[in-house]
């Protein structure tokens, strides 16, 4: 098991186990994402989140999960194992399909946002890695969204988008938020606001959500 005083975090040194917790609530707070909310995209119970964040006894495997979830960047000095990219879209859709067979359509849209943020910061060969085209979700309109917004970030980041991200159009318009209940204003608004790639696909969802994350 690897000792904390190996980890670095973005060149800072964690002494003990006080000192991760800390770096935990504070990115999770950054972030604006719940305890139950992390615990459950990490597969873990709460408690032990509440744990880790609080310095109790907690595995490694299970800190550098959470934190490599919160966008922190590690390192260990006794370790020179190449690290797998953090997100991709094959892993965005996979969590998204989960979030939706769990019932949670507003962390699922979280997780689609939390992966375009995590694009952005890509070189173009891990950027080659994170678009390799993902399996369904298990709804077609999420499928869409997650290719058109996808192509969108594309469009955004001067970089071409792959083919499998021209997803074709739905059937029927698709206001993509989680609230039961929209206005007609707030329509006018998300659809003002929406990018090209998502209204040609009968999906309206305001951009700036994209960079609320």
């Amino acid at each position: 098991m690897m000792d904390i005083s190996d980890i670095r975090v973005e060149n800072m040194d964690i002494a003990n186990a006080s000192d991760l917790g800390r770096l935990v609530r504070e990115h999770r707070s950054l972030r604006g994402i719940t305890q139950t909310d992390l615990a459950r995209l990490a597969g873990i119970n709460r408690s032990t989140l509440v744990d880790l964040e609080y310095g109790r006894n907690t595995s490694t495997s299970t800190a550098l999960k959470v934190l490599s979830l919160l966008g922190v960047n590690l390192s260990a000095a006794s370790s020179k194992q190449k690290q797998g990219l953090r997100w991709t879209a094959a892993k965005a859709a996979r969590e998204i399909k989960r979030e939706l067979d769990a019932g949670d359509p507003a962390f699922a849209m979280r997780v689609l946002f939390m992966a375009t943020d995590f694009l952005a910061g890509l070189n173009s060969r891990s950027r080659h890695e994170f678009l390799q085209e993902p399996p369904s979700t298990g709804r077609k309109r999420w499928d869409v969204l997650l290719a058109r917004t996808l192509a969108y970030k594309c469009r955004e980041m001067g970089v071409k988008s792959p083919a499998w991200t021209n997803a074709p159009p739905l059937g029927h318009t698709w206001y993509a938020t989680p609230r039961r209940h929209v206005s007609e204003a707030w329509k006018q608004r998300m659809a003002s606001n929406t990018p090209p790639e998502l209204s040609e696909a009968k999906i309206f969802l305001d951009a700036r959500e994209l960079a609320s994350v």
